[in-house]
């Protein structure tokens, strides 16, 4: 289901399809929890059914196959160990050369398009300039970490955002409060509060918050590292809270320009060191992190 926020995004793409001037390729910009796949899934239903209509029927035998994800004319590719590689674009190539099964559509979804290896990049320009009739990509990529402007320049784009009255509703459907602070800081992506509630980690989010608030951090070395160690997402969640604290203080003056670049320097450096590099000592890291940000 498509988010009340997405509806508006949802209606511009479905007018493109029923006028004949939907881009052969459609970049999604947003946050995880924003609900770029939910869009682009829903988009993906209706170019597959067979009904043609401007949404899917949900009784064709290509919806019947939607419902049970073996729709052979839909692919979905996701990065493998952090990155897509360019077998994986290639594999998009042969895709979309051969025959539909039904309608005559074929979709590929893209998630994380900002993992695309240079190579990737690369073969995927050539899909990009050379499309099929009847052949639609779909890349999903945070705003915040730019594409080559190549990919960029051929791709129909949408920045996907969300309304806040529409999100507190959202949150409050959900029996969430709005009104705490651990909450406010994710009405941009809602979403992510209702995955948190549905797996049971509404609670660790917040004591990540509460931590993340305490002058001394370093007293909250042995807390933080038993949560990280239950799940290592919980790095970045931590990671932007703190960041928010420090943009705070920034704005309020109590913490200068320079130790403000050099503490957010830190938080950005321990997040992305747990992506990009195996077998780190999470401990001793943590150590140094919380003493950068104790540092006055």
């Amino acid at each position: 289901m498509i988010p009340s926020w997405l509806q508006y995004n949802y209606a511009q793409l479905q007018q493109l399809g029923a006028t004949g001037q939907l881009h052969h390729g459609l970049l999604l910009l947003g946050k995880e929890g924003v609900g770029s796949f939910d869009l682009a899934y829903q988009l993906t239903l209706d170019l597959l059914c067979m009904s043609n209509g401007t949404q899917a029927c949900g009784v064709c035998k290509a919806c019947t196959l939607n419902k049970s994800q073996t729709n052979p004319d839909f692919m979905l590719v996701s990065a493998e160990k952090d990155s897509i590689s360019v077998e994986q674009v290639r594999a998009i190539s042969d895709f979309f050369v051969s025959t539909a099964s039904f309608q005559g559509n074929k979709v590929v979804i893209v998630k994380d398009a900002q993992s695309l290896t240079l190579s990737a990049s690369n073969a995927l320009l050539k899909t990009l300039e050379e499309p099929n009739a009847n052949r639609y990509l779909v890349l999903l990529s945070d705003p915040n970490t730019p594409l080559p402007a190549t990919i960029l320049s051929r791709c129909f784009k949408i920045t996907l955002t969300v309304d806040a009255n529409q999100a507190k509703q959202f949150i409050g459907d959900l029996s969430i409060d709005a009104t705490q602070p651990w909450v406010n800081a994710f009405l941009h992506r809602p979403l992510c509060l209702k995955q948190w509630q549905e797996d049971g980690q509404l609670s660790a989010v917040e004591s990540l918050y509460q931590l993340s608030q305490q002058q001394t951090l370093q007293s909250c070395h042995k807390q933080l590292l038993e949560l990280f160690n239950q799940n290592t997402d919980y790095i970045d969640i931590f990671a932007q809270f703190c960041a928010q604290k420090l943009q705070t203080e920034l704005l309020s003056n109590t913490l200068d320009v320079k130790r403000y670049q050099e503490k957010n320097q830190a938080l950005l450096s321990f997040a992305h060191k747990f992506k990009e590099v195996k077998g780190l000592n999470l401990s001793l890291q943590l150590n140094q992190l919380l003493k950068q940000l104790s540092y006055l």
